[in-house]
């Protein structure tokens, strides 16, 4: 936001403060600065009258001159620009003035003829060319009849000036005003400012124009009728006051709706009334219409845009910019001008997806003052009639979808104090409401208070009273105290578990990695079972990082793609971290490891990576962690994985993962050659705590028995050791599987698993006959549950 240091002195009295003063005022108390600087850098400027003026005796082009510089003195000055004539009044650089860029003026010969100084345009003072009338640009500036010689010519086009450019936060939008900042400066300085109470003389014409809401995306709806407008060119003075604003000047009634956005803060427009009609009809776009915008761009709107429409087409595109149809041209004679209240989002979403900022986009995307509407457009009102001659027909129509409420909030100064560490007074804490403009009323030690309709930052809670009253007291006035607890800082569980769980993959040998948490769309199902939903970002940077991942494997395998992709072929690395999904965020592990995991031993061993090899890393990890139920069952579902080398992980029976071998195919194509990875749910094992389990070293012999068993190749290995394991209740302490066999003497359909069962008693010796009892019972279920037989 661009400040003029001449505007604010319009509403304080800045003449006694240094600009280091009003820097620190502004820094400590509203908000940073991002640069001050005076809107023109030259020097030894003056007004002068051109006395004389004959072409140069030695060239076709130049002219010599004689210029009036101050009253009774006379300069001889050569001059090119081809608009240089006898009577102007221009800028003229004396000997000794340094102009942009370190360009000093000195006296010379100019092809043989002296010269003492120079005519100047606005370009040759800095002046950006977009500011500048069509006229003028080729040429030196001409400054009106109203000039006085010897003046300084910065003062008199209002270019004698210091533009503060504030760097806002996006909640400060009472801020986006002139207004605005002289309010928040007047708080810290402890002055008191009036706002602008605009007066106009209003014809005994009643206002033609209707206005209907049909939204409620538009809270209310104001327009006023001008007659008999002028349209011109705008006064010198107003048109500085954009040129500090950063706004090119375009017209006397464009300047005029664009003057009061950035003294009030508050959006205007002003349509052709004749173009227009008499009707105005506030509403929601219907899918496929279209508009011509004032920059001559034919739009496609869709239900989501606001328009303001003649009763029938689209003459506006709500809060962000005219339509051509209605534009105010030199030939218009009467307007309707327009004041509103729109739906903040609703205008951020036009804008974003049509890609159309303006400044008043800007303001209705972070709201505007509700209760400064009527102001501003009578005071735009007020303006038109003094500079445009406009008559002001009598009457505003008005439309009313919506009425905010003040908001109030009950706080004490104990509260602020405790809240601060301070020790401020009562009677000090009301001087800052009343120098914040609070209404207030006190009731014993409370303080009910009344929000600021332009605060549209401030929510209804005694924090941000107290931050408003920290901001004007000042940060810097605010003891240091070290924070008192009763607690002492510690880990969570879950923090504590998750730094033991880096630890053991660490002394493992795995690497961790940790990669972005956006990712591409058509990656987001790679390595799930279903289709999820995407979890978009609303403006990506890239379509590689447009949704929120729902997997750590992204990351993991893309680790792996990376260090491939530079010859290193033996990988181990792991992930957590926090997925998203549209309902939840879940906290993850992820492993992925390809080439030799253990190598450059000794004796010369080598194991390369393999699905038994990462699963023993999670086994292990389980032990660890004291984590017991976990098991496995095959599954082909998952597109990156090998459909006969992946299994679905699950935790007492609660599915949290997947493992196995890449897809070849996918394999090939990410160039990660054979991979091995996981991907687990942290959050049960995070936040269970199984604590150690005691169990004293058994002193009576176990027994030991193999069993194979021939089942149909379709049923898990796991289904027929977990029936196993709850037939042999809890005499059979251990069970393994030691080999799979197919081939001759099983049938084709079948395989033949083969268990090592340990039994033991803790309270006795276990019998022979016991354990066949056992084994006997474990047949039978497995006959009667899967026909599975003995071999």
């Amino acid at each position: 936001m661009k400040v003029s240091k001449n505007w604010l002195k319009e509403y304080l009295d800045l003449n006694n403060i240094t600009d280091e003063e009003l820097f620190k005022e502004i820094s400590f108390h509203i908000c940073e600065i991002e640069s001050y600087k005076k809107m023109v850098e030259a020097t030894n400027l003056t007004i002068g009258h051109v006395l004389e003026c004959v072409e140069h005796p030695d060239s076709d082009h130049l002219h010599v001159c004689q210029v009036e510089i101050k009253p009774g003195i006379i300069s001889q000055i050569v001059c090119g620009a081809p608009n240089v004539c006898k009577g102007a009044k221009v800028i003229v650089a004396l000997p000794g003035a340094v102009l942009p860029g370190d360009f000093k003026i000195k006296p010379a010969k100019v092809r043989g003829v002296e010269s003492n100084g120079m005519l100047c345009s606005l370009q040759e003072l800095g002046v950006d060319d977009k500011y500048i009338e069509e006229r003028f640009k080729n040429g030196i500036y001409l400054l009106g009849d109203d000039a006085n010689v010897g003046d300084d010519p910065l003062e008199y086009l209002g270019l004698d000036d210091y533009i503060i450019d504030l760097e806002l936060t996006s909640n400060r939008s009472d801020l986006l005003s002139i207004e605005g900042v002289a309010y928040d400066l007047g708080a810290t300085l402890n002055q008191k400012v009036m706002p602008i109470m605009p007066t106009i003389e209003l014809s005994e014409k009643k206002n033609p124009v209707t206005v209907k809401v049909e939204t409620d995306k538009c809270y209310k709806y104001n327009a006023r009728y001008l007659a008999n407008v002028k349209i011109e060119e705008s006064p010198q003075w107003l048109k500085a006051r954009l040129i500090a604003s950063g706004i090119r000047p375009i017209n006397n009634i464009v300047d005029i709706t664009n003057f009061v956005l950035i003294e009030m803060g508050q959006p205007l427009h002003a349509f052709d009334a004749d173009r227009l009609g008499n009707s105005i009809v506030v509403r929601q776009a219907r899918d496929g219409e279209k508009i011509v915008t004032l920059d001559t761009i034919e739009r496609t709107l869709t239900s989501d845009d606001m328009v303001i429409t003649d009763g029938k087409k689209p003459v506006c595109l709500a809060g962000v910019m005219g339509g051509l149809d209605s534009e105010v041209e030199n030939d218009t004679k009467n307007i309707v001008l327009e004041a509103a209240y729109f739906d903040p989002l609703c205008i951020r979403k036009t804008s974003s997806k049509l890609g159309l900022k303006s400044e008043s986009s800007v303001r209705f995307e972070h709201k505007i003052d509700y209760d400064r509407v009527e102001r501003a457009m009578d005071y735009a009102a007020q303006l038109m009639q003094e500079i445009c001659g406009a008559e002001v027909y009598d009457g505003v129509s008005c439309d009313v979808k919506v009425v905010l409420e003040p908001k109030t909030v009950t706080v004490t100064a104990d509260k602020i104090n405790s809240t601060l560490g301070t020790d401020l007074s009562d009677e000090f804490v009301k001087e800052i409401f009343d120098r914040l403009d609070y209404t207030y009323a006190k009731n014993g030690k409370e303080y009910t208070i009344t929000l600021p309709s332009r605060r549209m930052d401030l929510e209804p809670s005694a924090q941000d009273i107290t931050e408003d009253v920290a901001r004007i007291y000042g940060y810097d006035n605010i003891p240091t105290t070290i924070a008192k607890t009763r607690d002492k800082g510690a880990l969570t569980y879950a923090q504590k578990r998750t730094r033991l769980i880096r630890q053991i993959l660490a002394n493992m040998g795995l690497n961790e990695a940790v990669s972005y948490s956006l990712i591409s769309e058509k990656d987001l199902n790679l390595y799930t079972t279903e289709e999820l939903a995407p979890v978009k970002v609303m403006m990506p940077m890239t379509e590689d990082r447009a949704v929120m991942r729902q997997s750590l494997l992204n990351g993991v395998i893309d680790a792996v793609k990376y260090n491939k992709a530079r010859k290193l072929d033996n990988l181990a690395f792991y992930e957590i971290g926090k997925t998203y999904s549209t309902d939840k965020e879940e906290t993850k592990l992820a492993i992925a490891i390809t080439g030799l995991f253990s190598s450059h031993l000794w004796n010369g061993y080598k194991q390369e990576a393999s699905f038994y090899v990462l699963k023993g890393i999670l086994d292990a990890l389980m032990v660890k962690l004291n984590v017991e139920g976990i098991t496995y069952r095959a599954c082909s579902d998952v597109k990156a994985f090998h459909p006969g080398r992946c299994a679905s992980i699950s935790l007492k029976g609660q599915e949290i993962g997947i493992i196995g071998q890449m897809h070849p195919k996918f394999a090939k194509d990410m160039g990660i050659g054979t991979t091995i990875a996981l991907e687990i749910s942290l959050e049960a094992i995070l936040n269970t705590d199984n604590g150690l389990k005691y169990q004293p070293i058994n002193k009576f012999p176990a027994i030991q028995r193999d069993l194979a068993i021939v089942c149909k190749k379709d049923i898990p290995a796991v289904d027929i050791q977990a029936l196993i394991k709850q037939t042999g209740k809890k005499t059979l302490t251990k069970i393994e599987l030691f080999d799979l066999y197919t081939g001759e003497n099983v049938g084709e359909d079948e395989k033949s698993l083969a268990f090592k069962l340990t039994f033991e008693d803790p309270t006795k010796t276990l019998e022979a006959a016991e354990v066949d009892k056992l084994i006997n019972s474990i047949l039978n279920r497995l006959d009667y549950v899967y026909k599975a037989k003995l071999r």
